[in-house]
């Protein structure tokens, strides 16, 4: 089996070759970026499956970005998955996000679970870019090409950026945490990978939104990072109280802080690694 994995920078794609590497040595993983790559030169028919990994993320949502976000998350990838399905690929694997449901966590009481049927209502230029993407790779789908969708919530593991780094960064200088009762759906990246891996293998086709077997209260994590590089963590909910009423309507703070879970029933619950042994991979790898 020979698959090709565009983002030959990316967080998901460099971590899956390295998984696939460590597992399954005799599959072929060729990593290879196409934003600047003339899509025409690219045999694909050297290939079983396409994952498309990448994709713009951490740009600041301009009137000036959205033509970005817009041509490379979703223009580059129909262009991608055409190439990929007149050369014969069978199987294209699309890195979506949950930032197409629109969901960007919160305070609720009780706590808000998100259905992964329901229907998209995409906010950020991002979310918007990969459910348009979304769309068009379904209206490319045949028997012949099968089209998965993969709409990872958090992703967390080792030098990986984004909500876990910060929280991170708050667990290994910080000596008190403020208690907040904010939970998570997160997947580890090694997870992510061992996932990735069984969609292919079977040639599955559908939307997926993969998930650790257990959701993470937020104050849960920081003291699990702590633990993992050898602190002890105390937590306050005095502090968590009055963080929550005086910074609960900031976006990063609700982003960083806030529930955002999605239900485990209609989900995959998938753990090759245990929540408590992730964390310390993630901290001492």
């Amino acid at each position: 089996m020979r698959i090709l994995v565009t983002g030959q920078k990316g967080y998901v794609g460099t971590q899956f070759e390295s998984w696939m590497a460590q597992h399954y040595p005799e599959v072929g993983v060729e990593l290879l970026s196409v934003r600047t790559q003339n899509l025409a030169a690219i045999d694909f028919s050297q290939y079983d499956a396409v994952l498309h990994a990448a994709a713009l993320v951490h740009r600041k949502e301009t009137s000036e970005s959205a033509g970005e976000y817009h041509r490379i998350n979703t223009e580059l990838t129909e262009n991608l998955a055409l190439r990929a399905k007149s050369a014969g690929v069978k199987h294209f694997v699309f890195l979506s996000t949950v930032a197409v449901y629109g969901e960007e966590g919160g305070f609720e009481e009780p706590e808000k679970v998100i259905p992964i049927q329901q229907v998209p209502r995409p906010t950020s230029l991002y979310g918007k870019s990969k459910y348009e993407a979304e769309k068009r790779l379904k209206q490319l789908e045949n028997p012949d090409f099968q089209v998965a969708i993969v709409r990872p919530p958090m992703i967390y593991g080792p030098n990986c950026p984004g909500n876990y780094a910060r929280l991170a960064q708050l667990a290994r200088k910080t000596p008190i945490f403020p208690a907040i009762s904010g939970n998570r759906s997160m997947i580890f990246i090694d997870n992510l990978s061992a996932f990735l891996n069984e969609v292919m293998r079977e040639k599955a086709s559908g939307i997926y939104v993969p998930q650790n077997s257990e959701t993470v209260n937020t104050t849960q994590l920081v003291t699990l990072i702590a633990e993992a590089n050898g602190k002890k963590m105390r937590t306050s909910k005095l502090a968590g109280n009055l963080s929550r009423k005086a910074l609960q309507n900031i976006p990063i703070f609700k982003k960083t802080f806030g529930t955002l879970v999605f239900e485990m029933e209609s989900t995959i619950k998938y753990e090759a690694v245990s929540l408590s042994d992730s964390i310390w991979k993630t901290e001492n790898r």
